[in-house]
């Protein structure tokens, strides 16, 4: 289904009960922009304290935090746009600059992963991040492009997830260096993993969980 034909479509009122995401997507922001600020901003900056260990990759590390503040920062509007069935046109326009950030961090991020110098499980951590942002993204696009509009709004959802690994990475390497456990590099290669695999499951068990305990679902006599 070609893109003029997905902004005719006649799309459903939003389902009730819809306030609640509408409320995480606001509580969403807001952390995405306190974390750009504090943590993202410095690298964007050339800061050169922040810079300092990443060499001749540099220019790599802008490319991949620049894509991904992006898609942190309009992410949560596209959710919120989604929901809410608002300016769809608006909405379109987002949504491409979305992708096209998902594919500038995503690219940089593999190119990071495979000449880190942190360890393996560091790489293969960021590795899958780096596989799951693109896969949740693309199916997200395929769905509406066969103007697969719910099947769309979750894989989105679960894209953004993954983009919010950047907050949950720090979160998880903070706690672990402030609890004093493993080493700087294991601290580094638990939080690569857990910072997008958990959240993606917690999100998982929710988006399926929903459809199997909503009573509004036909049931089999």
């Amino acid at each position: 289904m070609d893109a003029s034909r997905v902004a005719g479509l006649v799309l459903p009122r939003p389902p009730a009960g819809n306030w609640l995401r509408l409320i995480t997507i606001s509580m969403a922001a807001l952390v995405a922009l306190g974390f750009f600020v504090t943590t993202a901003l410095p690298y964007l900056r050339l800061d050169q304290q922040a810079m300092a260990r990443y060499g001749t990759r540099r220019g790599w590390l802008l490319m991949h935090v620049a894509g991904g503040a992006v898609a942190l920062l309009i992410g949560p509007a596209q959710l919120w746009l989604g929901v809410s069935r608002r300016a769809r046109s608006l909405h379109r326009r987002l949504g491409i600059t979305y992708v096209a950030s998902v594919a500038v961090g995503s690219c940089a991020a593999f190119y990071l992963a495979s000449h880190t110098t942190l360890g393996w499980v560091f790489a293969t951590g960021i590795t899958g991040l780096g596989i799951a942002w693109v896969v949740t993204t693309t199916l997200a696009v395929v769905a509406i492009r066969r103007g697969l509009i719910e099947q769309h709004q979750d894989w989105m959802i679960r894209s953004y997830v993954v983009t919010f690994a950047f907050v949950t990475f720090r979160v998880l390497w903070s706690i672990l260096e402030a609890a004093h456990i493993g080493t700087p590099r294991e601290q580094l290669g638990v939080a690569s993993w857990f910072c997008w695999a958990l959240p993606l499951l917690v999100t998982e068990v929710m988006l399926q969980g929903r459809r199997i305990f909503d009573r509004r679902d036909t049931r089999l006599h």
